[in-house]
């Protein structure tokens, strides 16, 4: 990436813990398996925010169509036809949040009275995260941060196919209408969400296209259909599962849900990870 910007959002690193909210069956697999669950991005609860991007760019690519001249308009319409194949590749995700208690995270991602908050240092996220090759980026909700990121993508990808159009480079016979702007704008559109989520203050953990025939790559039960999804291994480049505490979200018996959470780390080989119950006065029983 040539563009300050977009180089800029990849970079940035978390200087505080992330946590996790699941319930307590995930809880029980990210600790045994030492692994977390990156879900497609074309199967997230809200299909809205990840389309969100796409609308923004397509709408961008005709903004510049008027002033464009012929070459510009067929690079240009070329773009916005390849915005159409967008959800073929497997892209997965998998969000945290720099809040560790948060009524709104309870009540959206932890089971009724038995969330669970997995923490994790930034440092220890950023570190998985490169080792695989993935991005861990953080949402960004400010519309106007948005609208200058979503110019700089399609004004890279643009630059990018003119200057292969005009060396009649080879590059553009191995890729699809538009050049790189799917690939490309993998990157960001899981990370362009509306202002009105931004107290949750979420990072998100985003691969790079996976193919489904990898082994970590799989399939669970969902609600009308099967849900893509991949293993994505919480180890570092010594082979250390870290965890910086766990938080016991609200439940109607917080003390024995602490001690059985402690009892269950110690048995997993976590014994010295801090288990603290949620002080949000949130009752859903």
């Amino acid at each position: 990436m040539k563009n300050p910007i977009l180089e800029d959002v990849l970079s940035r690193t978390p200087t505080v813990p992330l946590y996790h909210y699941t319930g307590q069956a995930g809880f029980i697999g990210v600790v045994e398996k030492t692994e977390i669950w990156a879900s497609h991005t074309q199967y997230l609860n809200d299909r809205r925010e990840y389309l969100h991007a796409v609308d923004m760019v397509r709408e961008r690519i005709r903004a510049l169509l008027p002033s464009a001249d012929e070459t510009g308009r067929s690079i240009l319409a070329n773009m916005e036809v390849g915005l159409t194949g967008i959800e073929g590749m497997n892209v997965c995700v998998c969000s945290f949040s720099e809040e560790r208690d948060s009524l709104s995270q309870w009540r959206a991602y932890g089971s009724v009275s038995s969330g669970i908050a997995i923490g994790f240092s930034g440092a220890f996220l950023a570190a998985v995260a490169t080792l695989k090759e993935w991005y861990l980026v953080p949402c960004i909700y400010e519309p106007e941060e948005q609208r200058c990121l979503v110019e700089a993508l399609v004004q890279e990808v643009y630059d990018q196919n003119l200057e292969w159009t005009k060396a009649n480079a080879p590059e553009l016979e191995d890729l699809p209408p538009g050049g790189n702007l799917n690939a490309y704008l993998h990157r960001y559109a899981p990370i362009l969400k509306d202002y009105s989520f931004r107290d949750e203050r979420e990072w998100r953990l985003i691969s790079r296209p996976l193919s489904c025939r990898s082994e970590a790559f799989s399939f669970r039960e969902g609600t009308s259909m099967l849900i893509p999804y991949y293993k994505f291994p919480l180890l570092d480049s010594e082979g250390h599962f870290k965890l910086h505490e766990v938080v016991v979200g609200p439940t109607p018996h917080p003390k024995q849900s602490e001690m059985s959470t402690r009892s269950f780390l110690v048995k997993n080989f976590q014994r010295d990870v801090p288990v603290v119950p949620s002080k949000v006065p949130y009752r859903s029983w």
